[in-house]
């Protein structure tokens, strides 16, 4: 009798086991869209047998079997590949946000474009080739000096829209603060609950699950470590400073901070509340943040800096070797940059009083040269002279290092020649009444205090020379030109060559950075792929156990049926 109403108790435990088994399933069928969840299985075991062996047990075949029960719901989770997605997550934000600010960067330097820097340059070059050809026309000067704004607003857009893009930066700093402190006040909750659950001896498998998305979401932010317990507790920590221990969680914050001058700077920095220690992140989208704000952009901006700089000390220099409207020497065009000043050399950037002057101003452009190119080299040291010669420079005959010089005057007659001279070492002369020519002093003596004009010596040929002021030759503007698109005036290129080596820095380390991102995207989809063949849920597995729990389930109810027929049976009889 006692054999037949222990049946009834061990179908009635099939029954239940079976039925919560379907509900695990079901409960994985209803999170099969959830990439954060890791599906369950309900692990069956034989429940405690009905007889313990004694002294006073009859002997027998064996103990007699309850029946099945659940002995826990277990989450399936490899924590191997877990621990190297978080750790692959944290380098793919690093390269994700990297690779979004290097792009940011060429939007801003918008090249090639009609608008840009480089644009604003060939612009100016044509300008001063318009002027070189036409140096006596105001309305070329004018595009002269216009295109000479557009320069300077060119160089000073790009400028503010890369220091507009590091305060958008500290407040990315300062949302990214706000939301690790909110990621981690959640994982704190959670442990609290987590703890508490397996105290009861249950299994907290989806507080689990959450906890784990909020750290994957934490390690995309920013490098972090954990390590579990022997509560149940995840400990989490960046730089060796704790963010969550146990139902504690620890705010971090953002705050400027002040040279040796104690002069506040614009770069936010991330402090740890608890402790007030400075956090420099190694990894994650805040690591790019603050690498793509305290270096590259600085970088760029430097060698920005560097192009407006050498520009306006080149052109300068230039100007001033030339003559203006007026005959007089050529003056500074741009303002010169203060290299004491708070003020970068790119925000410093502007013309001269002078050049802007509605009424003069165009007249103070230098278009004319008072030298003459490579064969000889004439400077009139400012001197109001006049008259035309030609000069012939011929090889010595003794000395194969040294020239001849023999200057004839307009109509053919000499009037002055010299040999033996040494290449490159100034001829210091004097020009009498009569118009003929003069040493002033011996070559090479350095004294060249009383001579109207010098002539320096590179090689052999013919050259007809002026030493009439050349105001409107335009040969000035046209060196002026030079500088921008054929002269060696910073790092061995000219002005515009530079710039664009500026430009494809940027694209050649956007393109590393796509690059990087793309790696990483293949790394964390294979990852994930994996994580998912252990952990994802399986809509053909979760039928197979449906059919298999609901055949095992309609058993049990016949055998509880079949029990009750027996005891129907015994009651007739007795």
């Amino acid at each position: 009798m006692n054999n037949i109403f222990s049946g009834l108790s061990v179908g009635l435990r099939a029954l239940e086991t079976q039925r919560k088994s379907l509900d695990v399933t079901g409960h994985n069928i209803a999170n099969a869209n959830n990439e954060n969840y890791n599906k369950q299985r309900a692990v069956h075991k034989a429940s405690y047998p009905y007889t313990a062996p004694g002294l006073s047990n009859n002997g027998g075949a064996g103990q007699i079997g309850t029946g099945v029960e659940i002995a826990q719901i277990e989450r399936v989770k490899d924590q191997f590949i877990s621990s190297q997605i978080f750790n692959e997550t944290q380098t793919s934000g690093y390269w994700e946000e990297m690779q979004r600010g290097l792009e940011k960067v060429e939007y801003i330097l918008n090249e090639p474009s009609s608008s840009g820097i480089d644009s604003s340059i060939n612009k100016f070059w044509n300008s001063l080739q318009d002027l070189s050809n036409n140096p006596g026309d105001n309305a070329a000067r004018n595009m002269v000096r216009e295109n000479a704004y557009n320069v300077i607003d060119s160089f000073q857009s790009v400028e503010n829209q890369l220091n507009d893009y590091k305060e958008s930066i500290n407040d990315n700093l300062t949302n990214a603060a706000e939301n690790i402190n909110n990621i981690t006040k959640k994982m704190a909750d959670l442990n609290k609950q987590i703890v508490s659950v397996k105290g009861s001896g249950q299994s907290p498998n989806d507080l689990l699950d959450e906890r784990d998305a909020l750290y994957k979401d934490l390690s995309s932010l920013i490098n972090v470590q954990s390590r579990e317990d022997s509560l149940g507790n995840l400990v989490v920590s960046t730089n060796g400073l704790q963010l969550v221990n146990g139902s504690d969680s620890y705010e971090l914050k953002t705050e400027g901070f002040t040279d040796d001058n104690s002069i506040p700077k614009n770069e936010d920095r991330l402090i740890h509340s608890q402790t007030g220690t400075e956090i420099e992140p190694t990894n994650g989208k805040i690591a790019a943040w603050m690498d793509m704000r305290d270096e590259k952009l600085d970088f760029y901006a430097g060698r920005l800096d560097k192009l407006a700089n050498t520009m306006v000390s080149e052109f300068n220099t230039q100007h001033k070797a030339g003559y203006d409207a007026n005959g007089v020497d050529g003056e500074n065009f741009f303002k010169p940059i203060d290299p004491d000043s708070d003020q970068s050399a790119t925000s410093q950037l502007d013309l001269t009083t002078a050049i802007k002057d509605l009424e003069n101003g165009l007249d103070k452009i230098a278009a004319g040269n008072k030298n003459i190119d490579t064969f000889v080299e004439l400077d009139t040291l400012g001197n109001d002279l006049s008259g035309n010669y030609q000069v012939e420079v011929t090889e010595n005959e003794s000395n194969s290092d040294q020239f001849d010089i023999v200057i004839n005057d307009s109509e053919g007659n000499e009037v002055y020649s010299k040999d033996g001279i040494d290449a490159e070492d100034p001829i210091q002369l004097t020009v009498d009444s009569n118009g003929d020519i003069t040493d002033d002093s011996n070559p090479g003596a350095g004294n060249i205090a009383n001579e109207d004009f010098t002539l320096t010596i590179n090689e052999t040929g013919n050259r007809d020379i002026s030493l009439d002021k050349a105001i409107g030759n335009g040969e000035n503007a046209n060196a002026l030109g030079n500088l921008f698109n054929t002269g060696e005036v910073i790092e061995g290129t000219s002005l515009e060559g530079y710039f664009r080596t500026i430009v494809t820095s940027v694209g050649a380390e956007s393109s590393r950075s796509q690059q990087m991102k793309n790696n990483q995207d293949v790394v964390l989809k294979q990852l994930t792929t994996l994580d998912r063949s252990v952990s994802g849920v399986s809509l053909d597995e979760e039928m197979a156990n449906l059919i298999k729990y609901q055949q095992s389930y309609s058993a049990a109810a016949k055998y509880i049926n079949k029990t009750e027929e027996l005891l129907d049976s015994l009651m007739t009889i007795v």
